[in-house]
C-alpha cells in the first residue's frame, strides 16, 4: 500500500487529532506492523475489537470500531454506526487518489471466471490488477484497491453481495469506468426472494458508473436483456443463443481440453478464437471479456488472441490429470445451473466412465430441494455413470438421479469410496457450494492414490 495520510484515509466519517501516514489497513491483528490501521469487527465467532489494544501495542496508529474500547486512548479510534462501510469509505478515498479505470463485474455465476477472462484480454495493452481470491466485499474489494500503484492502468473488480445495496456500495467506491453482468441466478434466493430483486440487486453496478461508461451484459439471460438501463449510455449484449446480440459465438466445438469458436461481431466481423476451457459456460464468459475490451477501443482480434492466456483461479475447472484419470476440481461455488454445466463438462471430455461428485448448494430458499434434485435429474438424462454426494441437500440429487446415486454421511467416507472405486480412464468432476470445503476430499483422494 502506497502511504497515505491517515486524515485522507478516514475522510467522510472521522478526523483524527493526530495526522499520521497509514501504510497497511487490516481487519486481522496478526497482519498489523507499525503504520496499520485496524478494523475491530464483531463476527459471529471473533470480536476483534478484542484484539484492538494488541493491535496498537504492535504499531497500529488507529482503530476503526462500532464500540468504545475503554484500553485505547480516545484520540487513537473512532466510533462508526458500521465498520464495514468504513471499510468501503477508506478504499473509496485510497481509489480517488488513483488515475486508473476501473472495470467491474458481478452477477450470480462466472463473476471470478468473467474477471480472469478480462484480465487476460486487457493486460496485455497496460499494467493490470485484478482481485484475488474472494476479495469481493466489503472488506475485500478495498484490499485489492489498497494494493494499486502509480504504474497500474487498469484495475478488474469483482464485487458480490449478500443482500441489496451491497453492489451499490461497491460501485460507488470503485467508480468503474466498464462493468459486466454474468446472469441472474437464484443462489441469493434465500435473502433476496425473488430473482427480480436479485436483478436489481445487481443492476445497482451502474450506480457509480459515468455516463460515458460501458456496460456489458448476458444477451442468453432471461432477464437482464429486458433491464432498463439508464446510465451508463453505452450498453452491449453477448450471447450464443440470442443471435441478435452485438457479439454472438457461433461454430463452437471442443478440441482436447480447449474450445474453439468463432466471434460473430456487428462492428468488427467474424474472429477466431480459442479458449483453454470447456463449455458453453465458459464461452459467455470469454464472450463477455472480448465484448467489453473491444469496446474499451482496443483492436479486436487482438482481444480475441489474448483470451488465450486465460488462467483459472482456485478450483474453477481445473483439470488434473492423475495417471489414467482426469479429475476436474470446480468446487469454488454451486448453484443448479453450474453444476449442470459441471455434467455437461465430464461428458465432454470424459473418455471412460464420468463420475459426478456432488455436494450441498447452498442459500436456494425454499425451493432448493427441487432444485437439488433437477441436478440429479440433469446427469441421469445426461448419461452420467455414477453421482456420489455428501451432504443433506445433497441427498436430493441422489433422489433426482435414482438407482446408482450414493450418498455419503462424512466427507472421509466419500474419500475412501472414491479411492477403491475409481476405474482407468474414469473422468470425475467435484462440485459444491464452498462452504462445504469439497477440497478436503479432493486432498483425500490425491494422497490415497499416491499410496
Amino acid at each position: 500500500m502506497d502511504a497515505i495520510l491517515l486524515s485522507q484515509l478516514v475522510k467522510g466519517f472521522a478526523v483524527p487529532k493526530n495526522d499520521c501516514f497509514i501504510k497497511h489497513v487490516t481487519s486481522d491483528s496478526r497482519d498489523v506492523v507499525p503504520g496499520s490501521v485496524f478494523i475491530a469487527i464483531r463476527g459471529e465467532r471473533v470480536n476483534g475489537e478484542k484484539y484492538a489494544a494488541g493491535a496498537v501495542e504492535k504499531g497500529a496508529e488507529f482503530v476503526i470500531t462500532e464500540n468504545h474500547i475503554d484500553d485505547i486512548p480516545d484520540e487513537m479510534q473512532a466510533i462508526v454506526p458500521n465498520v464495514l462501510d468504513a471499510s468501503i469509505q477508506m478504499g473509496a478515498n485510497v481509489r480517488d487518489t488513483y488515475d486508473i479505470d476501473v472495470i467491474g463485474v458481478t452477477g450470480s455465476m462466472g463473476k471470478t471466471t468473467a474477471k480472469d477472462f478480462i484480465y487476460a484480454a486487457i493486460s496485455p495493452f497496460a499494467k493490470t490488477v485484478k482481485s484475488e481470491g474472494n476479495r469481493n466485499n466489503e472488506l475485500g474489494m478495498p484490499k485489492t484497491i489498497y494494493g494499486f500503484t502509480k504504474e497500474d492502468r487498469f484495475a478488474v473488480l469483482e464485487m458480490g453481495m449478500e443482500a441489496l445495496g451491497d453492489v451499490h456500495k461497491l460501485s460507488l467506491a470503485a467508480k468503474p469506468k466498464a462493468a459486466v453482468i454474468t446472469c441472474i441466478g437464484i443462489s441469493h434466493l434465500e435473502r433476496l426472494k425473488t430473482r427480480e430483486n436479485i436483478l436489481k440487486a445487481k443492476l445497482e453496478m451502474c450506480d457509480g458508473m459515468p455516463a460515458d461508461g460501458i456496460l456489458v451484459m448476458n444477451g442468453d439471460d432471461d432477464y437482464l436483456p429486458q433491464a432498463q438501463i439508464t446510465n451508463p449510455a453505452n450498453v452491449y449484449y453477448y450471447g450464443i443463443k440470442n443471435t441478435s446480440a452485438d457479439v454472438v459465438a457461433k461454430d463452437i466445438r471442443t478440441v482436447g481440453l480447449t474450445t474453439q469458436f468463432t466471434i460473430a461481431d456487428k462492428e468488427y466481423g467474424e474472429i477466431p478464437c480459442v479458449v483453454p476451457t470447456i463449455g458453453d459456460h465458459n464461452v459467455l464468459n470469454a464472450l463477455s471479456a472480448y465484448t467489453l475490451v473491444s469496446r474499451m477501443g482496443f483492436d479486436a482480434r487482438q482481444v480475441a488472441a489474448n483470451l488465450a492466456g486465460y488462467v483459472v483461479s482456485g478450483q474453477r475447472q481445473k483439470f488434473v490429470q492423475k495417471g489414467d484419470i482426469l479429475f476436474i476440481e470446480d468446487c469454488y461455488n454451486a448453484a443448479p445451473d453450474s453444476m449442470k454445466a459441471a455434467v455437461d463438462t465430464i461428458k465432454t471430455v470424459g473418455k471412460g466412465r464420468t463420475i459426478a461428485v456432488f455436494g450441498d448448494m447452498m442459500e436456494l430458499g425454499d425451493d432448493e430441494a427441487a432444485l437439488h434434485r433437477s441436478v440429479g435429474e440433469y446427469a441421469k438424462e445426461k448419461g452420467v455413470d455414477c453421482v456420489w454426494t455428501h451432504g443433506e441437500r445433497a441427498k436430493h440429487i441422489c433422489a433426482g438421479f435414482g438407482e446408482g446415486a450414493l450418498s455419503f454421511e462424512d466427507k472421509k467416507q466419500l474419500g475412501e469410496y472414491i479411492i477403491a472405486n475409481l476405474q482407468p480412464q474414469d473422468t470425475i468432476v467435484f462440485k459444491a457450494s464452498h462452504s462445504r470445503r469439497f477440497e478436503d476430499i479432493i486432498e483425500q483422494v490425491y494422497k490415497g492414490l499416491e499410496k
